[in-house]
């Protein structure tokens, strides 16, 4: 049994190295390896992208479940989902940028390039996945605090409405016909 896996770690060991040299050909920066590095971003992004969605299910599930016992109105519902939302986004794709991050110097090293190659790639690319998903973040807070203030700039109108403000006679109708 022992042979055997140094065998197998043997062959394992010349195949990885036939591909590093097939890769050292064409280089770290070549359509290639750039484009490995792309689809290794893309699948921790979308497995980030996964977890947060998957996390958000369940928060709502079960915070729905903590709140029907409670006096709590559905915007209040809302507004904690939304928020668990953020959060499990946030987690998520730092967690995915991280999870890259470390995976990208095994793909960099592969590709056998010379340190300062290896370095200027390595710094790139991280830089190019951290401005991505903070950019991506950013841009999911801002639409949630725009929504929220749309939000609460109607639910403003509808008070004033009810209060009597605009629109006061027909608080007074009770929708019946009128025969004076």
């Amino acid at each position: 049994m022992e042979h055997a896996k140094r065998d197998l770690g043997m062959i394992r060991a010349e195949g990885y190295n036939r591909m590093s040299d097939a890769k050292a050909s064409a280089g770290i920066f070549s359509e290639v390896g750039v484009g490995e590095v792309k689809d290794s971003f893309w699948e921790y992004f979308q497995s980030g992208k996964q977890f947060a969605k998957r996390q958000t299910m369940w928060d709502a599930l079960f915070t729905g479940m903590r709140s029907m016992g409670r006096d709590e109105s559905m915007m209040e519902y809302v507004l904690k989902v939304l928020m668990n939302a953020l959060i499990n986004f946030s987690l998520g794709l730092i967690m995915a940028l991280f999870i890259f991050i470390f995976g990208l110097w095994s793909i960099v090293k592969s590709y056998q390039p010379d340190p300062l190659t290896a370095v200027a790639f390595f710094l790139s690319a991280s830089c190019a996945a951290f401005a991505f998903v903070s950019t991506f973040l950013f841009f999911m807070y801002g639409a949630a605090a725009g929504s929220v203030y749309g939000v609460a700039k109607l639910a403003e109108a509808n008070m004033r409405i009810d209060n009597g403000q605009g629109g006061g006679q027909r608080r007074n109708m009770q929708n019946r016909p009128h025969y004076n």
